[in-house]
């Protein structure tokens, strides 16, 4: 039984190219595609849809990263997880790459769900993986903000700018797509990214952190203003009796 395990996960690094849980991502959204491609049912009952996930339908919270609407996202949302993947399962841990996964696509479904409550545009239905893609170029932006990436081999941009243009494009795509209410038909895309900005800055423990730490350094300096260095030699001591 172990050794049949441990072929099981070894089957999904495509020879040792990838870790397994990325390898486990890709294979999924391949499968998933196809069906939903043969199956256009299949394809609807796995769409996020606030509307359904508010009766009872809670898969859909999950579901629509890995089916594609059409090739072009299957290879192109592939080659970002191929990529991002095998960085972030190294700095993350593979079970943590997981975890981020689905947290991504389950805190974007699960905001998007209580905004569709008071506002109509976020109950516009989502399928396929670019905001858990979004959020995964936002985590890895934020681990190496200075880090040269080359975008389809000719331009040359940081971590940072990479970001930076993913949050903007996705407000530019949703104006385009019908001024304020377009953006929120981006509903999951925006809170798929906030859940990563927020996990990267640690929301607010990170300054609460920092502030303790300053305060702690300060009061170190402080204590130790009275506090002299003495020489081996004892050329800066104090006489120890008097003649």
């Amino acid at each position: 039984m172990a050794r049949r395990s441990r072929d099981l996960s070894t089957f999904f690094t495509f020879g040792d190219r990838v870790p397994a849980a990325v390898g486990l991502v890709l294979s999924l959204m391949l499968v998933a595609s196809v069906a939903g491609w043969l199956d256009p049912g299949l394809q609807g009952l796995a769409a996020f849809a606030p509307v359904m996930v508010e009766r009872g339908q809670l898969w859909r919270l999950v579901s629509w990263p890995f089916f594609q609407n059409d090739p072009f996202t299957l290879l192109f949302g592939g080659l970002m997880i191929y990529w991002l993947g095998q960085q972030l399962a190294f700095v993350w841990s593979e079970r943590r790459f997981l975890l981020r996964f689905f947290g991504y696509a389950a805190f974007g479904s699960v905001a998007t769900t209580l905004l569709a409550l008071v506002w109509a545009p976020a109950t516009v239905p989502h399928i396929g993986v670019w905001p858990v893609a979004n959020a995964l170029i936002v985590s890895w932006a934020m681990l190496y903000p200075d880090r040269q990436v080359n975008v389809w081999g000719v331009l040359p941009i940081t971590g940072k700018t990479a970001a930076l243009i993913v949050v903007g494009g996705t407000f530019l795509y949703g104006i385009f797509a019908g001024g304020l209410r377009g953006i929120g038909t981006f509903s999951v895309h925006l809170f798929a990214i906030l859940a990563a900005w927020l996990l990267a800055r640690r929301s607010v423990r990170g300054p609460w952190r920092e502030a303790r730490q300053w305060w702690s350094e300060r009061e170190q300096k402080r204590r130790a203003k009275h506090l002299k260095v003495v020489r081996k030699d004892g050329s800066d001591d104090r006489p120890r009796w008097l003649n």
